[in-house]
């Protein structure tokens, strides 16, 4: 296996994601084109990058240049004319917010914002008179946030999720889903990673290893290690599309890429790909698989699985009357690359 790579920055939107690693590549998922472009095109590693409302984006290279795409006119004018070059941008607020927010920061590290949540605008108000600067800024959805400063302090909202607010006592930095509060990002103070996105983002920093053992096993016996997932894969076709085909012969087990699994010392098989399960778990007819025993067990895993109270249930993101409509989309069979 090649020398492993670790994430060293990550940008979320409505479970659309871009990660940095610290051997300057990166992978994305959902994000809008014209930003995959630019990124493509950057002639130096990229430093930072964030995601926002209405397929607004902002990116940051290793030698102080910058791209991005803005919807506010004196955000635009600001990116281009300030004095201090620009150095970090946050977005906050959602798609169906007319008047979404930012935080923009400056290569001083001074800041300057817009529409911002007032009680996080009352904390930055404070830290610019006297106190270290910010460092780390994410939003989240219905007006939470986070932030880190300068001095290694934090402070965050009072509404974070529980699931993410137990764990942030020892956090270095957090990024939270503006458009879903299931999806989060942390990195610890001890440099161990953990998350909640989505498969694809799993399969993205997750390294398979050739040597991995192949077993063959009853789907039913295997664990969820989400609590939800996207009805759909990252190439756009239905997991109730997937499901049907395998329930009705159209296609086969082999044709599907192979899931990977931990087997604890319980016994316990926990999968590290979620929608693939979910359609073998709801085909009928499938009662046995082939799966993929990893030796390395990531980063995240322990501490998610503690979270999980019913590991043999998912929730598929949207109501049923969308998960039917996604039965009726027509697509290809050859599954292999999904999930």
């Amino acid at each position: 296996m090649s020398e492993s790579r670790n994430a060293a920055h990550v940008a979320l939107y409505n479970s659309s994601y871009v990660i940095l690693f610290d051997d300057g590549t990166w992978s994305s998922q959902g994000v809008p084109e014209p930003l995959v472009k630019k990124m493509k095109q950057a002639k130096s590693n990229i430093e930072f990058v964030s995601l926002g409302p209405n397929e607004q984006w902002f990116f940051r290279l290793e030698n102080g240049k910058v791209a991005y795409d803005v919807d506010d006119q004196e955000l635009r004018v600001d990116l281009r004319n300030s004095v201090d070059k620009p150095f970090k941008l946050w977005f906050s607020g959602d798609d169906d917010d007319e008047d979404a927010g930012y935080i923009l920061q400056y290569s001083d590290l001074s800041l300057s914002w817009n529409n911002i949540p007032r009680d996080f605008h009352n904390k930055l108000n404070g830290r610019q008179k006297s106190l270290a600067a910010v460092k780390n800024i994410t939003f989240g959805p219905d007006n939470t946030w986070w932030v880190s400063f300068q001095d290694d302090t934090a402070g965050w909202s009072s509404q974070i999720p529980r699931h993410i607010g137990t764990q942030l006592k020892h956090t270095k930095c957090l990024v939270l889903d503006p458009q879903d509060e299931d999806n989060y990002f942390i990195f610890k103070d001890n440099g161990s990673l953990t998350w909640q996105v989505n498969d694809d983002f799993d399969d993205d920093i997750n390294e398979k290893d050739d040597n991995d053992d192949i077993i063959y096993i009853n789907p039913q016996r295997v664990r969820y290690t989400q609590i939800s997932i996207s009805p759909r894969f990252r190439n756009g076709q239905s997991i109730e599309q997937l499901r049907q085909d395998l329930e009705d012969g159209t296609t086969n087990v082999d044709e599907v890429s192979m899931i990977s699994v931990v087997r604890t010392r319980s016994g316990n098989i926990w999968s590290l790909d979620n929608r693939r399960l979910w359609c073998f778990h709801h085909a009928s007819n499938i009662d046995r698989i082939p799966v993929r025993v990893i030796d390395k067990r990531p980063s995240w895993f322990n501490n998610r699985i503690e979270k999980i109270k019913k590991p043999f249930e998912i929730r598929v993101r949207g109501s049923s009357e969308e998960t039917e409509h996604y039965s009726d989309v027509d697509g290809s069979s050859d599954w292999s690359g999904y999930d």
